[in-house]
Formats: C-alpha cells, structure tokens, sequence
C-alpha cells in the first residue's frame, strides 16, 4: 500500500526538527524574518518531493539516493519520518568534506559519496572525481535529485546514471526552477533577461564546487530527457516552491509578489517543477 505523507504530519516533523550546523544559516541573519535553515527555508519543495517520492516505495528493502546531498537536510528527513527510518541512505555527489561524511555516517548513518554528476562540463576533471555512483546496478528503488539539473552542464549523466543504479519499477524525483515562471515572463515584458541566475560566460573556478545555473527547463523538456534515457513518466506537476517567503523584502517587492499570485492560477506560471520518472 503507498504512503501517503500527509501535510500535517510533514508540518509536525518540521516543528520537532533540529537542523544540523550544515544546514543553519547564521544566527540572526539580517536576510531572513525568523531564524532560518536550509531545511526551513526548502520546505516546500522537500514535502512535495517527499510525497511524491514516498508514494511509490515499498516497505520492504528500502534502499534511497540522494543525488547532490550537501548540506544534508533531505537525508536527514528521511531518516527521522517513521516510514524510512530504516532506509538504507546514500548521497552522491559534490562540496562532500571529510568532516560531512563524518557528521552524516555517526548522526543518521547515511554514506555520501563524492561523485562528478556532471562530467561532460569538464570542470573537475584535475581533481580526479569518479562519475560513476559506486553503487552495483539496479540496487536502488528511489533517487532524489532536488535543484541540481538545473546546475548541470549536460543533466544525461545524472539521468543515466539514475537509471542504471535503479531497479525495474524504481522511481526519480526532480525538482527545478520552471523556466516559464510568471516571475520570468515579467521580466521578459519590462526589456529584462530572465537568465540572471545563469552562471556568466566564461565562467571558470574549479574550486567552488557549488555551480550557478547552467540553464532551466520547462516540463515538457525534463519529460522528453527521462524519455530518452529510458523512463516513463510517473508524475508531473507544477507547484509553488516560495524559498524567498522568509526573507525579508522592500515594498515593491511584496508588491511584485502580490501581483504574480493571481497568475499561479495557471499551472505553467508556477514557480517550481516536479517530475517523477519510473524505471520500467
């Protein structure tokens, strides 16, 4: 039977959560009205991404991936809801200290891995990362990857690699920025580009593992990549992902944000998209 992760037990988690000092920000953080982690400030994405990942996962021989864990904060949920508390936990990907592996392994006994999911951009080929997950083939029946596409040079690796670790029925989750966002559209509208969150050209720093946007999706895009990489498509929804909701704002930017909100009536103006492949 499927688990469905109700809003209000998701809401209770959050409330008892104590989020570790990868996920705080800093006390007292002027940007933000309350005190903030990554885990507060994401929660939005991390229930609709939990729900939907859930729903599709058996009790038995529950064995989860993370892909870009850092700073922790999914992980982390899934080992305090009642469902997954037994779960084997993995993260694959980049920004993974020795101190990080450590905290992880001794707080909730989750293994990450350092893994160049985005081998094709070439910008960490010195510092000789594996791009393969260190995980045997069709060993794994759920894959989160929440806000990293958008990162990646080229998103077929991750999918590939996805794809090969999971096993038949096994399911990937992916959020990520919508490109057709109401937010982009004004911008558009007033002579803007609605691609300043793109990493700028010519941008070259192997040392900062966390990368800007490389570019955003639409979802008919993200289905036609789970297509070609073998997928079909279990899922797909548009969703308000309100990571900003928190911070503190001018006038004229509540403004704007009171202004988009007779606009999310339309789905493809939403600010955040879900898709959910299934491996068949």
């Amino acid at each position: 039977m499927a688990y469905e992760l109700k809003k209000h037990i998701f809401d209770g988690v959050m409330r008892a959560y104590r989020p570790s000092p990868y996920e705080a920000f800093g006390v007292a953080d002027s940007r933000f009205t309350r005190e903030m982690s990554h885990t507060v400030k994401c929660r939005d994405r991390f229930h609709v991404a939990l729900q939907s990942g859930l729903r599709t996962l058996s009790q038995d021989r529950q064995t989860i991936v993370d892909f870009g864990p850092f700073p922790g904060s999914l992980l982390r949920l899934l080992r305090i809801l009642d469902f997954t508390k037994s779960a084997q936990l993995y993260g694959a990907g980049l920004m993974v200290s020795e101190d990080f592996v450590n905290f992880m392994q001794h707080d909730i006994q989750a293994h990450i891995l350092t893994v160049d999911l985005d081998p094709v951009g070439g910008h960490f080929q010195t510092k000789g990362y594996s791009d393969k997950v260190p995980l045997p083939d069709h060993s794994t029946q759920l894959v989160f990857a929440l806000e990293i596409i958008e990162h990646l040079t080229s998103p077929f690796h991750l999918l590939a690699e996805a794809y090969r670790i999971l096993r038949s029925g096994g399911h990937i989750v992916l959020t990520t920025p919508n490109v057709t966002r109401i937010g982009n559209v004004f911008k558009l509208l007033i002579g803007r580009s609605p691609n300043d969150r793109l990493a700028p050209p010519g941008y070259k720093n192997p040392d900062d593992e966390w990368r800007p946007h490389a570019r955003e999706y639409a979802m008919h895009e993200l289905a036609d990549m789970l297509r070609q990489t073998g997928f079909d498509i279990a899922e797909s929804r548009y969703f308000l992902g309100e990571d900003t909701q928190d911070c503190r704002q001018t006038a004229s930017q509540h403004g704007i944000n009171w202004a988009k909100w007779p606009f999310y009536a339309v789905p493809h103006l939403r600010g955040s998209l879900l898709i959910v492949g299934k491996k068949p």
